[in-house]
Parts: structure tokens; sequence; C-alpha cells
């Protein structure tokens, strides 16, 4: 019995040093902004930036593919999400409110919704399987906009006023990697927010009804909040953000371990970050403008783990490699070790 207890309060003690290994891809793509990655399984990649760009890999990134939607020419995807090796949908940011699909590997892309309203400007999506679906915009007339599917994204259906959540007078979302949103079992669905307050938002039945907590991540202007999150279950998560204007910002990091109710401020390495992602674990990787960071207790600290400066980051499922996107046609691959 004895020894069991100690083996156990061994495994408890694990700890991890890991180095971040970064190999920058010679694409011809330094035109482009890329915020948009989504890496389905150990094949299948996509990534969306400026001028209605898309490039993707169904060899794990051995080979890719550099496409353009002509419907889409002077527009920016700031997200994309794939349903299956073959079905991908991206989206706009910004008027028009557009989504695009393809069912053939990108082969051709046909647009299943348009919003031309010149306040529109919706910031990610995320699904709970490959055919229900949820995207999230800024508000108009202080309410968060939302659209749904239930066919693969095929038909979107905007989600009827009295259901959306009502924010502050100067609240909003930010479309900095598409990661502002996450859905999760049992029908939830978490939004992080900022400007006045960055508070951070709940549904438990897929947007019908909706829950706000206050967080202490720094806020207070437009700029500052919440820009990703990332969760390992539905309780235990990260949020990352700060203040885009300033990248050596303080209170940009923070964790919670009771699905959203209540966050404390990470200790440890702050600065503004786009994007927080979880590998294994209690390890999570956030990155942005001036670096890379790494958390090995869920969230609760943070340390720097590389220079590389990305938009997006994202790990293949159950694995410690992955890819990073970034500004001027930057795209790395990744892996820990």
């Amino acid at each position: 019995m004895f020894a069991c207890s100690e083996k156990i309060e061994t495994d408890k003690q694990k700890t991890f040093n890991y180095k971040l290994h970064v190999e920058e891809l010679a694409l011809d793509v330094a035109n482009y902004h890329f915020r948009g990655l989504h890496l389905l399984d150990s094949n299948t990649i996509w990534i969306s930036g400026t001028n209605g760009v898309v490039i993707y890999s169904f060899n794990g990134g051995a080979t890719w593919k550099i496409d353009s939607i002509f419907q889409a020419k002077g527009l920016d995807f700031r997200d994309v999400h794939a349903l299956n090796d073959s079905t991908a949908l991206v989206l706009t940011a910004g008027s028009p409110g557009l989504i695009f699909r393809t069912f053939n590997k990108g082969k051709s892309w046909n647009k299943v919704y348009a919003n031309y309203d010149s306040l529109i400007f919706y910031d990610g999506m995320d699904f709970w399987n490959d055919k229900e679906g949820i995207v999230f915009g800024d508000p108009i007339n202080q309410k968060l906009q939302m659209l749904y599917t239930n066919d693969g994204g095929n038909t979107w259906y905007e989600i009827d006023t009295n259901y959306l959540p009502k924010t502050l007078s100067i609240e909003a979302a930010f479309a900095a990697s598409g990661t502002g949103i996450i859905t999760l079992n049992n029908n939830k669905i978490y939004i992080g927010t900022g400007g006045e307050q960055a508070r951070f938002l709940v549904s438990n039945d897929k947007g019908k009804s909706w829950d706000y907590f206050s967080t202490p991540i720094l806020q207070g202007k437009a700029s500052k909040g919440i820009y990703s999150i990332a969760f390992k279950d539905e309780r235990n998560g990260v949020a990352v953000g700060g203040n885009w204007e300033n990248a050596e910002c303080d209170s940009s990091k923070m964790y919670t371990t009771d699905g959203g109710k209540t966050w404390h401020l990470s200790q440890g390495l702050q600065h503004y970050r786009s994007c927080v992602t979880h590998v294994i674990e209690d390890v999570y990787i956030s990155t942005g403008t001036s670096g890379t960071d790494i958390s090995y207790d869920g969230g609760k600290s943070w340390q720097f783990l590389d220079s590389v400066l990305l938009n997006t980051i994202q790990f293949f499922p159950n694995s410690l490699q992955g890819i990073g996107v970034g500004s001027k046609g930057k795209i790395v691959k990744i892996k820990l070790n």
C-alpha cells in the first residue's frame, strides 16, 4: 500500500522542460497575413489569410496547395474550420461578412452565407461535430451577432435576437486568431470579450441562454480584453489577450478551474498574446507579436519559450507537433522536445 501511494505522488510531481523547434516553410506567400488555422488530424491542415487566400495540406505538411477564392479578393479570412478530410469553411472579418464552403478539398468553393451590413464583423467559429456549428461576431445594438448551422455549414440561420448575448456599451470580441470562441460537449459555448469590461460568456444550450462572468484580465479600453481561450476539459482552461496596441502589457493571462465562473491572473511572463492552445495534460502554449510562451501547470504560471512571433498556433491532436502562422507570409512547423 505504501509503495502505491509513493508512486502516485511521484506521478503528480512529473515535470516537463520542453524546447520549441521551429522550421519556417519557404512558400511564396510573403504578401499575405495569416490568422486562420485548423489542424483536423495529423494529415489535414487548413490556413486562411488576407486577400482571400487559403492554403492547405493533406499529408501533414509535406506538400502544400496555395489557393485563393476569386469572390473573396481583397477580403480577410480570419478563421477556417475543417469538418472532415474533404469539407472546410472560411469566415471573413469585417463587412461583408461571408462564409465560403468547400466539399471537395478546395477544388471549388460555394458562398453559403452573406451579410452586407456595414456594421457586421464576425470574429470566429467552432463546431460541436461535423454538422452543428456556431459563428459569432461583434455586437450590433449591444447584441453579439450569431449564426447557427445543423447541416455542416451548407446553410446558416441567424439566431433570434431574443437569444443573443447582450453586451455593455463598449464591449466586443477580437478576430485575432479565430479562437475567442470554443464549443464543448453537452452543448456548451464559451466566448471571451473585451473593451469596457472583459467578460467570459457561457451557454449550456447552444446559445439559447447565457451566463456572464467577470474576469481580471486587462480591460477598460476597446483594444483590451480576452483574445483567445483554450480548455483542457469543461472546467479547466486558459484565456489570454491584453492590449494589441502595447505588446508589453501586463495582466494578459488567466486561468479557471470551474468552467469560467471564476478566473485567476497567471504568474510569470505576461505580454499581449493573440492565441493560446492546449497541448497535453496541463501544458498550454500562447503566442503573439512579442514571442511564444509555455505553461506547465494549467495556466497558473508562464515562462518564455521562443522568440518566434505568430498570430495563431495549434498542435495536431495528441501530438507535440503542430503549425504556427503569422504576418508577412509566416508559416512554421513546430515541435516540442
